[in-house]
């Protein structure tokens, strides 16, 4: 997270501090309880592939969980699974010992299904993770418009949204998705009013301009 002192970088009032104080405490408390699901969802899912704290320490390494945030999210998480986490079957540990005695072929074979096996167990994190990033998106989005309507006298919604991302110090490419997907509810739920009148009323409501008739000329015979 960004230093609280960002969170005075504009003179709000005292009043409004303490709001903004409390709605970035909510977000926090959201924000662990989205990655307290997400972190028991992925262990649940790699059972059988990683143990219960390997599959811990790969989740705050896929998903980018906040270094302040790892140890509640842990706790709540290893809470969650209950005694299911000592049932959990280990990581699959075919071919651990006894290679030394395995002949040539037998050591390639175990080799290339040891490699299968990372390389599936690689692909199941991604998979998992990409599931948790969007939730966890989905919730700086949700926070991010309470924030936009909290400072909606003070800012603008993209300015709003930009203190929100500061000061939770979200990475470049976090920041843009959440930015531009908070703008874009926030949008929806705020169209644009209608500041020019259609065309036709325009010019139905344009006054005619009223033109002197032309002075008529006479042409005169000369005889």
């Amino acid at each position: 997270m960004a230093a609280p002192g960002l969170m005075y970088a504009r003179r709000f009032s005292n009043p409004l501090r303490l709001r903004l104080q409390v709605l970035f405490a909510r977000a926090f408390e959201a924000l662990a309880d989205t990655h307290r699901g997400q972190a028991t969802a992925f262990v649940l899912r790699l059972r059988g592939r990683l143990t219960v704290e390997e599959a811990l320490d790969r989740y705050f390494r896929e998903v980018g969980v906040p270094h302040a945030m790892e140890q509640t999210v842990r706790a709540r998480t290893l809470i969650a699974l209950g005694e299911a986490a000592s049932d959990l079957p280990e990581a699959d540990a075919r071919s651990a010992g006894g290679w030394s005695n395995l002949r040539p072929d037998q050591l390639i074979d175990a080799l290339r299904r040891r490699a299968q096996h990372q390389e599936e167990t690689s692909l199941d994190c991604r998979m998992a993770a990409s599931v948790s990033d969007e939730a966890v998106a989905a919730t700086h989005v949700e926070m991010a418009l309470e924030a936009v309507a909290l400072l909606a006298d003070e800012v603008t919604a993209d300015d709003a949204i930009m203190h929100y991302i500061r000061y939770f110090n979200l990475p470049s490419v976090e920041a843009q998705i959440i930015f531009r997907r908070a703008l874009a509810a926030w949008s929806e739920q705020h169209p644009v009013r209608e500041t020019v009148e259609p065309l036709a009323m325009v010019c139905a409501s344009t006054p005619t301009l009223a033109y002197s008739s032309r002075i008529p000329l006479g042409l005169r015979v000369v005889g």
